[in-house]
């Protein structure tokens, strides 16, 4: 059956992104992109959700395409790429530990600070 709203009730919108933004977001889309595809081309029948992955491939098509002055149009596939994206980045780089670590230093440095003022 064809889907009725092919764009899937998502607005579109031209993204406004600054140049370092967009270069390091390019390079983020297209090492995701073709992880995916690798993974699908090399594995096709070890994957656990194919569907999932083909979506997903097909919203970093999207996102690159749209960093290149296309619209995109934002649903349901794209937030969710993104905020995994977001989340897998946060783990990786274990974000929680980095912030933690962050504000016990700005606290120190904070009562350190008050110290010098007396």
């Amino acid at each position: 059956m064809a889907t009725q709203n092919p764009t899937g009730d998502g607005d579109a919108v031209a993204l406004t992104i600054p140049a370092e933004h967009r270069d390091f977001l390019h390079r983020l889309f297209e090492m995701a992109r073709d992880g995916i595809h690798q993974e699908r081309e090399e594995f096709p029948d070890a994957l656990r959700e194919p569907v999932r992955l083909g979506r997903e491939e097909a919203v970093y098509d999207k996102l690159l395409a749209a960093l290149d002055g296309e619209q995109l149009v934002i649903d349901a596939d794209v937030r969710d790429v993104l905020a995994d994206l977001a989340g897998m980045i946060d783990r990786e780089n274990e974000y929680r530990r980095v912030i933690a670590e962050h504000e016990a230093l700005l606290d120190l440095r904070a009562q350190v600070g008050r110290q010098d003022e007396r």
